[in-house]
């Protein structure tokens, strides 16, 4: 408990000196697995309050629409896909980073974003439609704090330079987009098969 603690207290340590924290992240052993879940667990907390608890005034989400699995495959599968993309990619370009130390960093990075979301779901409560400008304040610095962890920790963990940061980026949404294809087709051809077999069934069981 007490390491986990420590844990999760590292995580203020990454945003108020983010390149010593993801460097010593990376190559001091700082921080733990099991603080990164609890954080990722945070963060889908944060979508699903924004789903159920939004004030009236700026919910978009229909709560007869709300499913609890759906959410969480919206918040898990761009996380798990971010870091296999980004892994991917570095490996190629010689980071230096590891698969664990680029979920990690990216589950620290997303502590910003998940604490004002929080935030504007208790203003959404408070606030009318006219104080919207507030409401949209707090939840745009938490994503672009976020981004600007999430770019920071690319760049310290792997030993890039900022051109090679950006590179990477940029060719890891190019990986994101490429494995999700895959998959979908995967997929496809998976429920196309099961289709085939069930009807040869059903026509053999037909012909007895």
């Amino acid at each position: 408990m007490k390491n986990v603690l420590g844990g999760l207290r590292y995580s203020f340590t990454i945003l108020s000196h983010p390149i010593r924290g993801f460097y010593e992240l990376r190559f001091e052993n700082k921080g733990n697995l099991v603080s990164c879940l609890l954080l990722l667990l945070l963060m889908l907390a944060a979508a699903v309050c924004q789903s159920v608890y939004t004030g009236l005034s700026f919910a978009v989400v229909n709560i007869k629409e709300f499913h609890i699995l759906r959410t969480t495959a919206n918040v898990l599968i761009p996380v798990l896909l971010w870091c296999v993309a980004n892994w991917s990619i570095t490996v190629l370009m010689d980071g230096e980073g590891r698969f664990r130390d680029i979920f990690m960093a990216t589950c620290y990075a997303t502590m910003p974003y998940s604490v004002t979301a929080l935030i504007g779901v208790l203003l959404s409560r408070v606030l009318t439609a006219e104080e919207a400008t507030f409401l949209g304040i707090v939840t745009t610095a938490g994503v672009v704090l976020s981004l600007l962890l999430l770019f920071t920790g690319m760049v310290t963990i792997h030993q890039f330079s900022v051109r090679q940061a950006i590179f990477a980026l940029i060719m890891t949404v190019a990986a994101m987009v490429f494995i999700a294809f895959l998959a979908v087709l995967f997929l496809s051809v998976v429920d196309d098969m099961l289709s085939y077999i069930r009807g040869v069934y059903i026509e053999l069981q037909l012909r007895r």
